[in-house]
């Protein structure tokens, strides 16, 4: 049986609900349709979705169709599960969530609407979720625009891939042939494509279909099905045991985990494999449709079903070879404070917000530093509202909430490097940092500057893995941070009083040493919206955004409606649809979403960090000092004392230089950095820190300057530049593009026979053979004059995130969990080939075929082996 998981995307009031309801009748899954606006819908199972008529929970329905059913075009049994999700805004994190684990999306558009910016927002997240998804434009029989009118409309916002289905496969064959270049190809060679190829454009992201229809009346509900069945991928899933839980219930106090199943098999009484579940066993393995459940043994890949037993689970978390979920588009940007009533205590209340805060992670529940307190996130009013009603209705607790403010962020100025040292008795960690400030909207980039020579990879893991789960907050007001980048540029162990939690505590000082010696930026938040009025109310409306900080153009203007877009700040626009529905007697509307962060006025920001009232020196959870050993016991070190401590070189002369220093100047100095550090034989590099060498170093640290506060002068952070070969004079119109070999690493060294002797000899052996491959890409690089880029899978390691770093010239790249290789390298290329001249060396044959269609080179392992000897470098 083939099992596919699908979900309709479509903001409200598009007929998302509608067309589920169809969908479910004609397959014959209910007997009669319901609707969202009476509470009868058949996925609208919680009280307060019936009560307010809107979907605020993902739900799913089974439906399964035999070879022979009329609906069937695939030829094989089917399982599809379709997965319900809210479409207002304010819960679109619960729709991001359930679209991380389908196979594919229905996305919906309204006749009535057209492409507005919810439908981008929802083609994004599936985009950067890597969903492929089908365009269904409803309301049909009441449109305004015709087919082809509304089909430009589509591909001017989403793409060319968008292409009308309902005209005859041989008419267009080589419009859908031209969405990538081994179908066009194909087509060119055969004249046609197969049922493979239209389903390979499908699920690769690069054809979207689209059918148009009327759900309320059934128009297109037929084709649409016919559609999904008749594209059905052959889907790969994983090995081993794998799964991702997306959400989290409760039924009757019992806590159960909706999981997509991607690899394997799992049984009741099974024990999932993973260290955070600490051994807990399922007790009940449910298969959900509608309000109905049936309870079943085990469940394999490409089940979506609810776990009971696992208490410990937390949406996001991914099991086996699944990867957590981290990257979320959809980020809240209020906060507001629980007000309880004064019977209840606070302290007692805050284990049932926990257990919200569970099924919600974006509610970010804060209990302060006190037992009477608690704040949390929320996306805007309608949540709030909901999260009101919802905390009545389970806990019995009428609550309400303060005026709520926005939440704050902060970045750094300008780059500065941070020191911590985390030196109790019998413990040892050293870390120095460098922090940059990046482009708005960046947010956090994590990265390595030094070799597992200098410090062992473990290390380096536990670093990067603190900076991403356990960054501690700026300074200003305790607010997050954003927009930063954090590389790891110095650090230091000791063979046996180290510990992974001595280097937590060394970087979380780190980064808050460097942000209390340097100067910091306060951001807010910023909504992206779209205002209508009418034409008679423009000039109110622009004046408007104007004096609320923003930013606004006029989009489209005619006798009767105006339509102006812009940037402004959140807290400015909180409010708005109340005054735009004044003075324009009802006919106003806005539509806004959350666009990233912008510096704080300096005047607001001196105001919104006096009013926090926040003591970065005196708060006991994110210190800024660091703690040294003296005379057998730990001793605190302020922050502008410790730098003169530390053990481990200063390296500002390395990263920060001063102003005026010219670019020759710089590139000197850097090459000659290059030389000294790449200086000496491999096995004088590898030599890992010993117990005496350290023990000597403690001996002899002085604290002779403690007490004395660092000065040090404006700095500048240049940032390394890539050499480009320079275009002829005989054809300076020529762009030249910078050179490019990347190198997928494990696949070269299997495939070398240079490089296979050493694998007999185990870990240390596969050690060996990659420092060889990156001795020998360093003389080629040079040689070939191109920039090298090595990548090694790590997706297997639980919590790995993308690490970068270099080693003798040489750019290497392990892979984040759940992402191989291969995916790290067909995305790089996918994303660079228009301005880089890329060579890929590998055997795989799957990432060649993708880089041919990309307009980029093919180096097998033998070609790059072969050109290794031709430049003279030795390969064994």
């Amino acid at each position: 049986m083939k099992k596919l998981s699908i979900g309709i995307l479509a903001h409200v009031d598009a007929g998302k609900t509608t067309l589920t309801e169809s969908i479910l009748f004609s397959l014959g899954v209910i007997r009669e349709r319901g609707r969202v606006d009476d509470g009868s819908a058949f996925l609208d199972t919680e009280a307060l979705e019936k009560k307010r008529g809107v979907t605020i929970y993902s739900k799913q329905a089974i439906a399964e169709l035999s070879a022979d059913s009329p609906y069937n075009k695939s030829g094989s049994d089917i399982r599809l599960t379709l997965i319900d999700t809210p479409g207002h805004g304010d819960f679109s994190g619960e729709t991001e969530r359930a679209a991380g684990v389908l196979d594919l999306a229905v996305l919906m558009i309204s006749a009535l609407d057209g492409v507005n910016d919810n439908v981008k927002r929802f083609s994004l997240m599936l985009e950067r979720r890597r969903v492929p998804y089908l365009i269904f434009v409803n309301k049909m029989d009441t449109a305004l625009s015709s087919k082809d009118e509304l089909l430009r409309d589509i591909r001017k916002n989403l793409g060319d891939g968008a292409i009308n289905y309902s005209v005859p496969l041989d008419g267009q064959m080589e419009d859908i042939a031209a969405l990538s270049e081994h179908t066009i190809e194909r087509f060119l060679s055969d004249l046609t494509l197969s049922k493979e190829d239209i389903t390979s454009l499908i699920y690769s992201g690069k054809y979207h279909p689209v059918l148009y229809g009327a759900a309320i009346k059934d128009e297109g509900v037929k084709e649409l099905i016919g559609l999904i069945t008749e594209y059905i991928p052959h889907i790969r899933y994983r090995d081993g045991l794998s799964l991702r839980i997306f959400k989290i219930a409760y039924e009757e106090g019992r806590k159960l985990c909706f999981a997509k199943i991607t690899g394997g098999r799992v049984a009741v009484r099974d024990t999932l494999p993973d260290d955070r579940l600490q051994g807990e066993k399922i007790t009940q393995i449910r298969l959900y449709s509608g309000g109905r459940y049936e309870s079943i043994g085990e469940a394999s890949a490409g089940d979506v079903v609810a776990l009971a037993g696992i208490d410990d689970g937390r949406i996001g978390m991914g099991i086996g070879e699944e990867a957590d979920d981290k990257d979320m588009l959809s980020r809240p940007v209020l906060r507001y404070r629980l007000i309880l009533p004064e019977d209840v205590p606070y302290r007692t209340f805050i284990p049932k917000m926990r257990e919200l805060a569970l099924e919600d992670p974006l509610l970010d529940l804060d209990t302060g530093k006190r037992d009477d307190e608690i704040s949390v996130s929320v996306m805007g009013d309608f949540q709030l509202e909901i999260l009101a009603l919802t905390i009545e209705e389970r806990y019995g607790v009428r609550v309400s909430f303060d005026k709520g403010d926005v939440i704050y962020k902060e970045t750094v100025a300008g780059p500065v490097i941070g020191h911590g040292h985390f030196e109790p008795l019998r413990h040892y960690a050293e870390v120095q940092l460098l922090m940059e400030p990046l482009p708005h909207g960046s947010g956090i980039e994590i990265a390595s500057a030094i070799s597992v020579n200098e410090l062992d990879i473990n290390w380096q893991k536990t670093v990067m893995g603190t900076l991403i789960r356990d960054m501690p907050p700026g300074v200003l007001t305790g607010a997050g941070l954003t927009d930063i980048r954090c590389t790891l540029i110095g650090g230091r162990a000791h063979v046996k009083h180290t510990e992974s939690s001595d280097f937590r505590e060394a970087v979380r000082r780190a980064v808050r040493q460097g942000l209390m010696k340097t100067e910091s930026i306060l951001l807010e938040p910023y909504y992206e919206y779209k205002i209508s009025v009418p034409t008679e109310s423009l000039g109110r409306a622009m004046n408007d955004i104007r004096l609320k900080s923003g930013t606004a153009s006029i989009i489209s203007q005619d006798e009767e409606l105006s339509v102006i877009e812009g940037r402004a700040p959140c807290k400015e626009l909180f409010n708005y649809q109340s005054e735009l529905t004044k003075y324009t007697s009802g006919r106003g509307r806005i539509e806004a979403g959350f666009s990233g962060y912008e510096s704080c006025k300096e005047e607001d920001a001196e105001r919104i960090i006096a009013d926090s009232g926040y003591d970065p020196e005196n708060d006991a959870y994110n210190p800024s000092g660091s703690i040294f050993v003296e005379h057998g016991a730990g001793r605190y070190v302020p922050w502008y004392e410790c730098e003169a401590l530390m053990h481990l070189p200063d390296r500002e002369a390395d990263f920060l230089q001063e102003e005026s220093e010219s670019d020759e100047d710089r590139l000197k100095r850097e090459a000659e950095l290059v030389r000294k550090k790449y200086d000496g034989s491999l096995s004088s590099r590898l030599e890992a820190i010993g117990t005496d060498e350290i023990d000597e170093i403690l001996r002899k640290a002085t604290h002779s300057n403690a007490g004395e506060q660092r000065r040090t002068k404006k700095k500048v952070y240049y940032r390394r530049s890539i050499a480009v070969s320079q275009p002829s004079p005989k054809s300076p119109k020529v762009k030249i593009r910078p050179r490019y070999l990347l190198v997928d690493g494990y696949n070269i060294i299997h495939a070398f026979e240079g490089l296979k002797m050493y694998l007999s000899d185990g870990y240390i052996g596969m050690d060996s053979a990659k420092y060889r491959l990156l001795e020998m890409l360093s003389e080629y690089r040079v040689v070939r004059d191109t920039e090298v880029i090595v990548v090694f899978d790590a997706y297997k390691s639980k919590g790995h995130v993308t690490e970068k770093m270099d080693y003798m010239g040489v750019h290497i790249v392990y892979t984040r969990e759940a992402e191989t290789a291969d995916q790290y390298i067909a995305r790089f290329t996918v994303k660079n080939a228009r301005d880089l001249d890329i060579t890929v060396a590998t055997s795989d044959g799957m990432v060649q075929l993708i880089i041919r269609g990309e307009d980029s080179r093919i180096m097998s392992a033998r070609d790059l082996e072969e050109d290794i000897r031709a430049a003279n470098i030795r390969t064994g």
